[in-house]
């Protein structure tokens, strides 16, 4: 995998109204490619491409934007580090593109579908501007988040310290100035961990600066110390797998029709390998998939004059919609719109294209059935109910419902008691499906309504996954993952056991037994 990362490929352009054939060494600002001779003592110049990056979506989205006549030029990839022996072929074939059209084909670029994208996202911006539903989310977030001042005062909450910010490095490197960031109101939202609107940015790729459309966001590390990250445009994403979570078809439906995922789900976090409850959406302006951890997201007990209320609650701490909510704003205007989780807002929002005047809900429902909306309100509140009581974990009241053990281990007295208070209870010598003891902690979760097994204790402030003795033999044992020090063992995992055991095992897993079949030998 790390190979992959150093693969680079350089552009070969060919005018096709002189027959000119150069290599890309930028972008000029009319949009038209910045080019040098196509020789290998001008290698210097060109500009590379990371195979597996964005930049060449980003190059050709600017070059269709800006270009006036895109279809003048043809487009050629070679490894750059072919191009001594390469690029003289290259120049020799393209001469005559038609002839040699079968052996060039590997090389060509289909510059088409960032033609379409391009033309995509201009209409969407267009009706964007257009669109009253924008001016209701402004007025959301006046009515519904906390002000910088009201999240400085929440105990153990720090925005990020500005002192840390090397500015000139960023100009530098992105053409982003402190000053800009600022009169947009962006600074503001990125010192407390939110993303700027698209704004311009110039990275410098091969001594060459070109202008991108980004989001941008700041990152700390572990020190403290802060850096930029820019969140460019992407294609429409396939919506397979994020963070070793597989989309499922409604998964990937109600990401392309809502932008959030609808529920929430366990992701692991690359870097500590610690799993976290979290929300998911996809950033409507840049098209990435985004989460949030479910502890880090506020759900308002009101908006503007409109009580939510602990049902609804409820169901917007699991991902879940809360569909033609009346929300009457504090000067008195009302509109009816679908609330949910979104990873952007860190908190509730106002799902775009919802947003209807109560009287055109009144309208369409008499329209429809004259006696719906008459029956709408008892059939909102059966239909929130119905999401809270589809387990029997809870009480009616929401309280969590005593239980008395777990995979046959009995609670004391004193875990029942922590248990029904939210805490966690430490269970040990509970026997996993292979039949050997382990160690583990029960606790209720509010979010999936109902308890949830926890290999290190949730209680903590901050879990690190690799420190419980029983995480590795829980796993491969009763969730049949695969340990890569153990892959090859016949036998299941004891307490504690993260590698071979004996010289036996060891055997095992260096030489695996090879599987026989009897097929017919080729």
């Amino acid at each position: 995998m790390a190979k992959k990362k150093d693969e680079k490929d350089v552009l070969v352009v060919r005018d096709e109204k002189t027959g000119e054939i150069s290599v890309v060494a930028g972008l000029n600002a009319d949009g038209t490619p910045k080019r040098t001779p196509a020789k290998a003592e001008n290698a210097q110049s060109f500009l590379q491409f990371d195979r597996h990056g964005d930049v060449l979506d980003n190059f050709f989205k600017n070059f269709f934007r800006q270009c006036k006549e895109p279809s003048r030029f043809g487009f050629y990839r070679i490894a750059a580090d072919q191009v001594d022996s390469m690029l003289g072929v290259m120049k020799d074939l393209l001469q005559h593109p038609y002839q040699n059209k079968q052996i060039l084909a590997p090389h060509k670029i289909d510059t088409f579908p960032y033609q379409q994208q391009v033309q995509e996202e201009m209409a969407a911006q267009k009706t964007e501007k257009q669109e009253p539903q924008k001016q209701e989310n402004m007025e959301q977030q006046k009515e519904q988040q906390e002000s910088p001042q009201q999240t400085q005062g929440r105990q153990g909450y720090q925005p990020i310290n500005e002192s840390k910010i090397n500015w000139q490095e960023l100009e530098d490197r992105w053409g982003v100035k402190r000053d800009d960031l600022e009169k947009s109101g962006d600074l503001t939202k990125m010192l407390h961990y939110g993303k700027s609107d698209l704004v311009k940015v110039k990275p410098t790729f091969g001594g060459e600066s070109f202008e991108l459309d980004a989001r941008l966001s700041f990152k700390k590390d572990g020190e403290g110390n802060v850096s930029l990250v820019p969140h460019f445009i992407r294609k429409e994403q396939k919506l397979d797998e994020y963070k070793e979570h597989k989309f499922s078809d409604d998964d990937r439906k109600n990401l392309r029709e809502t932008g959030n995922l609808g529920r929430v789900v366990d992701l692991v976090d690359r870097e500590t390998g610690e799993i976290i409850p979290s929300f998911v959406s996809i950033d409507r302006k840049t098209n990435e998939i985004t989460d949030v951890s479910v502890s880090k997201v506020r759900i308002p007990e009101r908006i503007g004059k409109t009580e939510i209320t602990k049902q609804e609650q409820d169901m917007l701490r699991a991902g879940l919609p809360v569909r033609d909510k009346l929300i009457e704003r504090k000067d008195g205007r009302k509109f009816v719109t679908t609330l949910q989780v979104n990873v952007e807002q860190r908190g509730v929002e106002f799902v775009p294209g919802t947003g209807r005047s109560p009287r055109a809900v009144q309208t369409q429902e008499t329209k429809n059935n004259p006696a719906q909306g008459q029956a709408q309100g008892t059939e909102n509140a059966a239909n929130t109910q119905k999401e809270q009581r589809r387990n029997t974990w809870t009480n009616a009241d929401g309280s969590i419902r005593p239980i008395s053990k777990w995979s046959g281990v009995d609670f004391t007295e004193q875990q029942k008691a922590d248990y029904v208070a939210g805490k966690a209870v430490k269970l040990e010598n509970v026997t996993d499906k292979q039949g050997f003891h382990a160690t583990m902690y029960i606790k209720f979760n509010p979010e999936k309504g109902r308890p949830y097994r926890y290999d290190t204790n949730p209680d903590n402030a901050q879990q690190v996954a690799p420190s419980n003795e029983s995480r590795t033999q829980v796993a491969v044992n009763n969730d049949g993952k695969t340990n890569e020090a153990t892959k090859n063992l016949r036998e299941p995992l004891q307490k504690g056991q993260t590698n071979p055991k004996d010289a036996r095992q060891q055997q095992q897993q260096e030489k695996p037994q090879k599987k026989t079949g009897k097929g017919m030998k080729m």
